[in-house]
């Protein structure tokens, strides 16, 4: 069974947390799996103090899963709740990402009907033979 569709305001949430520059690094760097604090801290440059409110954010977003490994604090990306927040908004971009699992749905989506020049052109000229000569002002004088 597949969960409740995500509302407008969940879906802004998201993205809202993936709005700041090192919230995406954090992300790209969970992508590749599963990092304990001190780890990604040490791997951004960035003090454990300022990685905790960026978790925060992203966990609030429920992008990150964090968990307790005795004293370490481990962090995993929610693939699945990201690509459902990009997928229902965008619908035929899955394939930018890099996320697992995004082959299938970018190919289930259906092509666009692209118009053809032999089309192009047969509707050029069925609009020209039906448009009137411009109007002259009233007052003008003909040649």
């Amino acid at each position: 069974m597949r969960p409740k569709q995500m509302t407008a305001e969940e879906r802004a949430k998201v993205f809202k947390a993936l709005s700041d520059p090192r919230r995406i690094e954090i992300v790209d760097q969970l992508a590749r799996g599963s990092l304990c604090g001190t780890a990604l801290a040490e791997s951004l440059g960035i003090s454990i103090a300022l990685l905790c409110h960026h978790w925060e954010v992203l966990v609030d977003a429920g992008i990150l899963r964090k968990e307790r490994h005795g004293q370490k604090r481990v962090c995993s990306l929610d693939s699945d709740r990201l690509r459902d927040a990009m997928s229902m908004t965008f619908p035929q971009g899955l394939n930018l990402l890099g996320l697992p699992g995004q082959s299938q749905q970018a190919e289930s989506a259906a092509p666009k009907k692209r118009r053809t020049r032999s089309s192009k052109k047969s509707s050029q000229a069925r609009t020209s033979a039906t448009r009137k000569p411009p109007r002259r002002a009233a007052g003008s004088k003909g040649s």
